[in-house]
């Protein structure tokens, strides 16, 4: 904790002489596997570290992208990388290149919709996908991609064009960063609201060993489905 501290104010209290430029790579979330230790999601203890940048991405080309941008940046990146992803075929994506770079602070809206708005990141946005795509409605699905800057003008948009949100995160609901967007939301959109903003995320309770249980913790792409048709109908 004192590290993460130190590397995160260093700018600050040296009036920018000097500068933490790192990457620390963290494996986590479910797999095919359960277990207590590696598959917990815990980017909000990061989110509360003054300084430091958090990238979360959902697939390989955007792994790479935020990657690099991070190398080359003189900040220090707390990098997540999702254990699901690991040679999943729905977070294969061709390699874009020595280049490629992607913005930290600029989310990928994967679908465009005018019903209704669901803000995620991570392994959570191919469920979210899943969750939307057999439904007869117009559904808008935002990758945040990184989440220390998160890229509020784009899900404040979105919000003002659907008039509700469902907000879909693997970390636990209890303090988690769909709270600093719900708030967010009720701050500067509540009267584009046509309904209440619902989270779905995993209850303050270990992953089970077992795979059964752990599918019972982490949102379920049936769970996230039951959240968006109830809201849609609200």
């Amino acid at each position: 904790t004192e590290q993460i501290n130190n590397c995160g104010t260093i700018r600050w209290r040296t009036a920018g002489n000097f500068a933490a430029p790192m990457v620390v790579r963290i494996p986590g979330g479910y797999r095919k596997i359960g277990d207590p230790w590696h598959s917990v999601t815990s980017e909000i203890v990061f989110a509360h570290s003054p300084g430091w940048l958090l990238a979360f991405p959902s697939n390989a080309e955007d792994a790479v992208g935020l990657l690099r941008t991070a190398l080359r940046g003189n900040d220090p990146v707390i990098f997540f990388e999702h254990r699901a992803m690991l040679d999943a075929a729905w977070a294969r994506r061709p390699y874009p290149g020595d280049d490629y770079m992607l913005p930290f602070g600029k989310a990928n809206i994967i679908q465009a919709g005018t019903d209704l708005t669901v803000v995620t990141w991570g392994a959570m946005v191919e469920r979210c996908e899943a969750a939307a795509q057999p439904l007869n409605a117009s559904i808008e699905i935002i990758d945040l991609r990184t989440i220390v800057p998160w890229d509020k003008v784009t899900v404040l948009a979105s919000v003002a064009k659907t008039g509700k949100c469902l907000i879909v995160h693997e970390d636990i609901s209890l303090g988690g960063f769909g709270g600093e967007i719900a708030a967010t939301i009720i701050a500067e959109a509540f009267l584009d609201l046509d309904g209440p903003i619902e989270r779905v995320a995993s209850p303050s309770v270990p992953v089970p060993f077992n795979t059964g249980l752990m599918e019972g913790v982490v949102p379920t792409v049936a769970l996230i489905r039951q959240k968006i048709e109830a809201l849609l109908a609200f």
